[in-house]
């Protein structure tokens, strides 16, 4: 078959001294057999403790001894308690590459190197999969999760929050490939698969699902996913997602080509959105296949940007002096923008890191509380510490995992009406995300929903308002009084006292203030009080 061009001898072998010599032997018969293929001794090998056998014609592993070739990896980050890798655990950006993997690796083996089941970001079931199930198949699994969100009363919200972890998970995916196309000594990328997979505690982890059918909603679109899995892809090389309109933008930007032809010509790009057009030149360049090449570099002023915009960042090309059409490749990056602010509790607000004495009287005389405890486990112990991504593959195979499947936004809310945000996460979320998230003892309507895992299905929040007590309450799991030296963090808590100032600031739902007491630690080092 034309797609028989590599072949290992299993998949995570593990093996001594005996075990490896035999492998060689096999690796030798292979090539007395049949010499047009490439073999190597296994799939992620000692799950690339131990790098490559020397006799092997190429690698594939999750890392390269110490040092990581994808983005996320099952084990469980010791410092954050959040699932390995830089996507979960580093500030992000548009521009972390392996090169240090690869140069590690460069220094005694000199044949491809791959990487190794990437991606495996989970999404919660569409249920509408259950009537496509035909003769002896039985979609049991999927019957029970099914059953287990209609005893939860989701079954209405479920379709927003299959769409949202399918975005998610997209992201997920985008950030794992571009990773390796900006690691231009990488020979390649091998996805795990992109269909769903019944088996290890169920693993949801499809674009398409378990008929290779691509689910329903716009997350699974082909076009999107193939608009960043392509041979040949322009790279902006962001430092960040997130700027203050006092911010000049700068990036470098590479071509990714391994394609079949050189590509020559102009290159462009525009940043656009919510009343901004700027398009500019970076020059001609010609970009040969089988490299990565420079096209120059960006340096955007923002300061004709007023208001907190979310933005679309565009490179593409090669044109050619006079004509116009369809660009070879083009590459669209999301971009936050905000006024640089300082928030400042307003005197009408008071802001308590636990519901002690002083809160519960504000709240009897009718006032406004803003509770923000520390996102910790001592000042949240009814929590999970929540990631940015979707789970790992399933929690049933890891289950160190703590079952946060992202969030569930509602956009539509006033509170945003100076943050802009989508439904579901993204990058300009990153620094709230990665905080903890608070496991109610009921459902209650959230203003910032972490969905859970099909297999625990908790209700758990991270923004929430309510009447309590005689006044007016909005309590936050995010901690955002410790992440001001993020804009993003900076602009949300402004537009939360924004809000909580204004005539909208009208929650329906009442709570109890014992239940909201028992959710926060009465103990604190640190407790704001303002009114």
């Amino acid at each position: 078959h034309p797609s028989f061009v590599m072949l290992t001898f299993g998949n995570e072998l593990h093996a001594g001294q005996a075990g490896h010599e035999r492998m060689r032997q096999l690796l030798r018969t292979a090539r007395e057999l049949d010499d047009t293929r490439l073999y190597a001794d296994g799939s992620n090998a000692h799950y690339g403790a131990l790098g490559a056998d020397p006799e092997s014609d190429f690698y594939t592993s999750q890392c390269w001894k110490q040092f990581l070739l994808r983005g996320t990896c099952a084990a469980q980050d010791p410092q954050t308690r959040r699932i390995e890798g830089h996507i979960n655990n580093r500030y992000p950006g548009a521009d972390v590459c392996y090169d240090e993997a690869i140069r590690s690796a460069r220094r005694d083996w000199n044949k491809p190197i791959i990487s190794f089941e990437v991606g495996q970001f989970e999404v919660l079931p569409d249920f509408g999969e259950l009537d496509t199930f035909r003769g002896v198949l039985d979609p049991a699994n999927l019957r029970l999760i099914r059953s287990r969100a209609e005893q939860a009363g989701l079954l209405p919200l479920w379709p927003r929050m299959v769409e949202a972890t399918g975005q998610l998970s997209r992201i997920g995916y985008r950030e794992e490939i571009e990773a390796a196309m900006r690691t231009e000594g990488l020979s390649g990328i091998c996805l795990l698969g992109l269909q769903d997979f019944p088996g290890q505690g169920t693993a949801l982890v499809g674009m398409m699902n378990s008929h290779l059918q691509p689910k329903s909603g716009a997350f699974s679109d082909p076009k999107a996913f193939s608009a960043f899995f392509r041979d040949t892809l322009p790279l902006i090389l962001l430092p960040r997602y997130t700027y203050e309109t006092t911010d000049t933008l700068e990036a470098d930007v590479v071509l990714a080509n391994y394609g079949k032809k050189t590509l020559a010509g102009s290159w462009h790009y525009e940043l656009g959105g919510a009343g901004v057009h700027l398009r500019g030149s970076l020059g001609k360049c010609s970009c040969p296949a089988g490299h990565s090449t420079p096209l120059g570099k960006l340096q955007i002023s923002l300061e004709q940007i007023t208001e907190p915009s979310r933005l679309e960042l565009t490179v593409s090309g090669p044109f050619f002096d006079g004509q116009t059409g369809s660009p070879a490749a083009s590459n669209t990056y999301p971009v936050w923008v905000y006024p640089p602010v300082q928030p400042v509790c307003p005197g009408s607000i008071h802001e308590a890191r636990s519901l002690d004495q002083e809160a519960l009287r504000v709240l009897e005389a009718g006032g406004c509380v803003y509770l923000s405890p520390s996102s910790t486990r001592e000042q949240l112990p009814s929590s999970i510490q929540a990631q940015f991504t979707t789970d790992f593959w399933s929690v049933g195979t890891f289950p160190l995992q703590e079952g946060g499947m992202g969030q569930l936004i509602d956009a539509s809310h006033p509170l945003f009406a100076s943050f802009p945000t989508e439904t579901h996460t993204n990058w300009q979320w990153w620094p709230m995300a990665v905080q903890r998230a608070i496991i109610l003892p009921r459902r209650w309507q959230a203003i910032v929903t972490e969905m859970d895992s099909y297999a625990y299905l908790r209700p758990m929040a991270q923004l929430l308002e309510c009447r309590c007590g005689g006044g007016r309450l909005l309590l936050s799991s995010l901690g955002l009084q410790d992440l001001q030296q993020y804009p993003e963090a900076r602009a949300l808590l402004n537009a939360i006292y924004t809000y909580m100032t204004s005539d909208t600031f009208s929650p329906v739902q009442e709570i109890d203030p014992a239940d909201i007491a028992a959710l926060v630690s009465p103990r604190s080092a640190d407790n704001a009080s303002s009114d």
